[in-house]
């Protein structure tokens, strides 16, 4: 407990929000750390592709807010409870999320940063393939994080396959380790991404990108948010963020 809440009092001082002011009328907003989207630079400032543009349109908006990072999973978990105010940046929408949760419009529009399959050097599909043609190679085993989406195009690809999937909970670079040690074939990733973990983890040299034909775009990301943001707060949110 005292390690979030001094977390929080870091973040609280980012950006420039009064630790009495960290209740009920100030929207939390949650990320992790994954470069391009959101990261710290070299004077520790909180930045990234995600990060820049969200920040803006809150702030435009008027809207009190604070940045706190959590993992993935818990992300996920904290939204659907539904206990306070949060959004969780960055978030694919699916059929599954929106049962239990609100999305703002687009956040970021990722077109130009397709997904790609990061693989252990052993597994070398067809160049000819198409995705739903690799991922029903006999014996694949795909790494996928708990409650992970990447977008409706590859998450259908991923369930007409019947591809096994090894569930975890580490974070990217971490599963880009665990694909380098084999202990599944691949994992999907943004192509800038799977570049910037095949020079950084020490066994990058076992690791190669295959891109099957046809892949689809990079989807948009959104906020989810729970159900106990306002409406009203999303759609000014909403506006702002469209100009």
């Amino acid at each position: 407990m005292k390690r979030v809440f001094a977390g929080l009092l870091l973040l609280s001082t980012l950006t420039g929000i009064s630790t009495t002011a960290l209740a009920s009328d100030v929207l939390k907003l949650l990320y992790e750390i994954r470069q391009p989207l959101s990261y710290r630079d070299s004077e520790g400032n909180l930045t990234g592709l995600l990060i820049i543009p969200v920040t803006q349109a809150l702030t435009k908006a008027g809207i009190e807010f604070v940045w706190v990072e959590t993992p993935f999973k818990r992300q996920i978990n904290l939204v659907e409870k539904n206990e306070e105010a949060l959004c969780a940046a960055g978030m694919f929408k699916n059929k599954e999320r929106q049962k239990f949760a609100k999305f703002s419009t687009a956040v970021l529009r990722d077109t130009s940063r397709p997904s790609v399959m990061l693989a252990h050097r052993d597994f070398k599909p067809n160049k000819s393939m198409s995705l739903l043609d690799a991922l029903g190679i006999p014996g694949t085993k795909m790494l996928k994080k708990d409650s992970a989406s990447y977008g409706t195009a590859i998450d259908e690809a991923i369930e007409h396959s019947g591809v096994t999937i090894v569930s975890t909970t580490a974070e990217a670079l971490n599963m880009a380790k665990m694909i380098a040690a084999h202990r599944a074939d691949f994992i999907f990733v943004p192509e800038d991404e799977a570049l910037n973990m095949i020079k950084t983890i020490a066994e990058g040299d076992k690791l190669h990108i295959f891109k099957p034909l046809n892949m689809p775009q990079g989807p948009e990301r959104f906020l989810m948010c729970s159900g106990a943001v306002p409406d009203d707060l999303i759609q000014k949110f909403n506006r702002t963020i469209a100009k």
